[in-house]
């Protein structure tokens, strides 16, 4: 194999060394926590580049697939890499080969071959569910060595319990992905964090600006990361969608380029066109957009046609604008991990602006309750081997996030 065109950052050194150890000697799927800008498609390439055997990368989008095939390619032009995809149109299989699960787990039988799996965004795979599409695929090629990475090793964990009274509660706790039965992820091998990278100045540091914001009136849904639609609609009433249009105005008058989050395409609309009356340059995302649509407004937004782009459940993840350096939170949540996904779209450094610094407005609550970003980290329990979620808050995942009284427990078996 070619050397490839590129120079590994000193962590990223470490990760692919811990990557290539745990494919080649541990043999049982780990993970390696790297954060939003931390470059896990150059971890990824070097990984294969170091085993120099048949890889398999997993994907959970065919976005993220062609950024990471892209990647592999820009660093080696001639290797042997190819695409597995329904929605790329492409069935190739190569000693890299780039897949989402959703086009090859009925197909285990051409993949024999391969030995190893890396998986890419990792946290999006249910540790619960053992007879879900990637651990049956999994076990039909008889693979072990697996890769996860991800920069939000967990997830939200629902459970009904009984109390000493005999009350039935539902709740939802934060918990590790490798804590959760039946423990498919075994352990995290190596993390490097937000905070540690704007420290050695991968990272732009950022700058919060967070309204006092009472969410006393939303109500949860039944996912238990996410507030009902009803309760919302009332929420975003006439003064916090003027608030939003305000914060837009901020931005605008401050020469930066903005990524709005909405939770609804109602909000969006509404709030976009409050912006609209004020003269400024705005589109909308949402996840019924048309492919060309979103195009469009993305390559406006990208070369600065746009200044202010609002979204609805997209952009979360494999959208790197390096000029974007404002973040406006205008939907509450209580998934950690989408709060962070969120405020990762701002981090990157831009190569034009070396003192970039991220602004971001907190319209939603969101970090009250979480805490700055790069305060949140995942630490060993003293003492012991569990990994622990914390931030300036204290302990994330030792409390329940929500707690509801029900009057029946439904029925179900499994662990938690």
């Amino acid at each position: 194999m070619n050397k490839l065109n590129y120079q590994l950052r000193d962590y990223q050194k470490e990760a692919v060394e811990k990557g290539v150890w745990g494919l080649t000697k541990y043999n049982k799927p780990f993970i390696i926590m790297a954060a939003t800008g931390a470059g896990k498609s150059l971890i990824i390439a070097d990984i294969c580049h170091k085993i120099d055997k048949p890889i398999l990368i997993l994907q959970p989008n065919k976005e993220i697939l062609e950024q990471n095939y892209d990647k592999l390619l820009s660093y080696d032009p001639t290797i042997e890499a190819g695409i597995y995809s329904a929605s790329k149109g492409r069935k190739e299989i190569t000693k890299f080969t780039f897949a989402t699960i959703g086009s090859i787990y009925k197909k285990p039988e051409k993949f024999k071959d391969f030995k190893y799996v890396i998986i890419d965004e990792c946290h999006g795979l249910d540790p619960k569910n053992v007879d879900g599409m990637l651990t049956s695929f999994l076990k039909a090629i008889g693979v072990t060595a697996v890769c996860g990475l991800t920069a939000t090793p967990y997830r939200i964990v629902q459970k009904y319990y009984e109390d000493e009274k005999g009350l039935v509660w539902y709740t939802g706790h934060l918990k590790m992905i490798n804590r959760i039965y039946p423990f498919f992820f075994k352990k995290i091998v190596y993390k490097i964090e937000t905070a540690e990278l704007i420290k050695q100045g991968y990272l732009s540091p950022i700058d919060y600006f967070v309204d006092k914001t009472d969410l006393s009136s939303l109500k949860m849904n039944k996912s238990g990361t996410d507030f009902t639609e009803e309760s919302l609609k009332r929420f975003w009433n006439n003064d916090r969608l003027r608030r939003i249009a305000q914060a837009v105005e901020y931005s605008d008058k401050h020469n930066k380029k903005t990524l709005i989050f909405c939770s609804s395409i109602t909000q969006a609309k509404n709030a976009m066109s409050l912006c609209k009356a004020l003269g400024l340059p705005v589109d909308m995302v949402d996840g019924k957009t048309p492919a060309k649509d979103r195009e469009r407004a993305v390559m406006s937004f990208k070369h600065g046609q746009t200044k202010h782009l609002f979204n609805v459940g997209v952009f979360t993840t494999g959208f790197d604008v390096p000029d974007l350096n404002c973040i406006i939170l205008a939907r509450p949540t209580m998934s950690l991990a989408l709060y962070y996904q969120m405020i990762g779209r701002g981090v990157r450094l831009n190569p034009t602006k070396p003192d970039k610094r991220l602004t971001v407005y907190d319209l939603a609550g969101v970090v009250n309750k979480f805490g700055k970003v790069e305060d949140i980290r995942v630490k060993t329990e003293k003492g012991g081997f569990k990994d622990e979620v914390w931030s300036i808050k204290g302990r994330l995942d030792e409390e329940p996030l929500f707690k509801w009284f029900v009057k029946n427990k439904p029925k179900f078996g499994g662990k938690e």
